[in-house]
């Protein structure tokens, strides 16, 4: 079972929701949110995969990186910036004490620009 299939299983049944009226909801096939739950169906594209978040109460960004897709938000950023590829290339290779430092720079107050 995929790891968005089991967080997909988990959500409805915390919501009570059977898998035929999530389907509904959502505007699928109910064999669908079965294959998808049992990890033989792939997670659906994220517009699907946000009406889903909405219907049951959860966070779309959470479930799309939990199936593996690059939100949109992101893709944008990725094809207008061309230092980002590059920088996820490279990611894996970075040290503990290298994330360390970008996470300080993440952390740190923007500097107010000078009028």
């Amino acid at each position: 079972m995929s790891e968005f299939g089991i967080l997909l299983r988990q959500l409805r049944k915390n919501k009570k929701v059977t898998q035929r009226q999530l389907a509904d909801w959502v505007g699928i096939d109910f064999t669908y949110i079965s294959k998808i739950e049992s990890g033989t169906m792939d997670p659906p594209a994220e517009d699907k995969i946000i009406r889903i978040a909405e219907v049951l109460g959860a966070e779309p960004e959470e479930l799309i990186l939990t199936a593996k897709k690059v939100p949109t938000s992101f893709q944008k950023l990725i094809v207008e910036n061309r230092e980002v590829p590059v920088f996820l290339r490279k990611a894996s290779d970075l040290s503990p004490a290298q994330w360390k430092k970008i996470q300080d720079i993440i952390s740190e107050p923007e500097e107010d620009e000078p009028s």
